[in-house]
């Protein structure tokens, strides 16, 4: 609007013939604060409409859905786990040392997103990846306490959980830890 009442009074300013807009019933009133009002209003209504419409397709996007399995050391004596209970032990929500090992509970995660991620965070945290990252923030903010690891590889993964006794990750199915320090506490198909 702002644009166009400018460009209309451009116009007219060069072409005196059709300067009496009120003969041609044009009512052209340039109004700043008004214009500042209006386009306010627009940039709302278009941020509400990209945020409910445009992004609800990321929301309701179904990840691509890999095998996982959630490992731990072999010195946690920790057999098996359910996928609440990992969660809790995941993002330490009861407990920050596992029991009977006395050691720190560190949860491993990508560093970037991934199939595995996405499987991890939606069938065992039932979060998103912007959930994730906040409630670490959070965390960190609140209480000082130290985010997840973050490696890119599930090998990566597989190694720090082989050395650190606290660590909990997850890896695709198919990782090689045959010869790892390691050993399954629960598969997501």
């Amino acid at each position: 609007m702002l644009f166009l009442n400018w460009n209309m009074n451009c116009y007219l300013e060069k072409n005196p013939t059709l300067a009496t807009a009120q003969e041609h019933n044009l009512h052209l009133h340039f109004n700043p604060s008004n214009t500042e009002k209006i386009m306010k209003k627009q940039s709302i209504l278009i941020l509400l409409f990209i945020t409910f419409t445009g992004l609800s397709g990321f929301r309701n996007h179904k990840p691509e859905s890999v095998n996982i399995i959630v490992i731990v050391n072999k010195d946690n004596p920790v057999t098996k786990l359910t996928a609440g209970e990992v969660k809790l032990y995941w993002l330490r929500k009861i407990k920050k040392r596992w029991p009977e090992l006395n050691k720190n509970i560190k949860p491993v995660d990508r560093k970037s997103a991934c199939p595995e991620q996405e499987t991890f965070y939606s069938k065992v945290l039932n979060m998103t990846a912007t959930d994730v990252e906040t409630y670490f923030s959070q965390k960190q903010y609140e209480s000082a306490e130290k985010p997840q690891d973050k490696f890119s590889t599930d090998a990566a993964i597989v190694d720090f959980v082989s050395e650190e006794p606290g660590a909990i990750g997850y890896v695709n199915a198919n990782a090689n830890i045959s010869s790892a320090n390691v050993k399954v506490v629960l598969a997501i198909p």
